[in-house]
């Protein structure tokens, strides 16, 4: 992929139906790995606590574009939405399976953190061996040194990250 096709937009609230419906496909892939994650009576999965991204200065929602088309979101915590001595946490990542194994997660990534210099906490679900993978070669690529620990998450294990960008 060509940096420049790829791009963060900060959501607005009028674009709040369209993360909805994004998130609704993030838990559906994700639903694989935890069991509590259940459809509302719409049919849809919901994110418990997303009008907060709306609201606080901590909590920013970015679309992922590729030539202008959103092709994904991240969800990205700061303030009193990070770990005490953590700047920066990449709550929420995902792209269209169109779009994945294209480099796209990773420019944006890259571009987050180009713009955000600090200390940053990544998550993924243990089982979850795509985020796993995906997180450990974008690491590699980018000559990252992390810490890394096994905690709990509810019932889930998962993986965790710390590092300096």
């Amino acid at each position: 992929m060509n940096l420049k096709e790829v791009g963060l937009e900060k959501i607005t609230i009028d674009s709040k139906t369209k993360l909805e419906n994004l998130i609704s496909l993030y838990l559906h892939d994700l639903s694989e790995f935890a069991d509590d994650l259940k459809i509302n009576e719409d049919g849809k999965f919901e994110y418990e606590g997303l009008e907060l991204y709306f609201k606080s200065k901590d909590l920013t929602p970015f679309f992922i574009t590729y030539r202008g088309e959103v092709v994904g979101f991240v969800l990205f915590n700061t303030g009193k939405y990070a770990p005490k001595d953590i700047n920066y946490v990449i709550h929420e990542l995902f792209i269209l399976k169109s779009f994945r194994n294209k480099g796209v997660a990773s420019d944006a990534i890259k571009i987050l953190m180009d713009t955000y210099k600090g200390k940053y906490k990544v998550v993924q679900i243990s089982t979850n061996k795509t985020a796993v993978k995906f997180w450990m070669k974008f690491y590699e690529n980018q000559s990252i040194k992390f810490t890394e620990a096994k905690e709990k998450d509810d019932d889930l294990e998962i993986n965790v990250q710390i590092f300096n960008v």
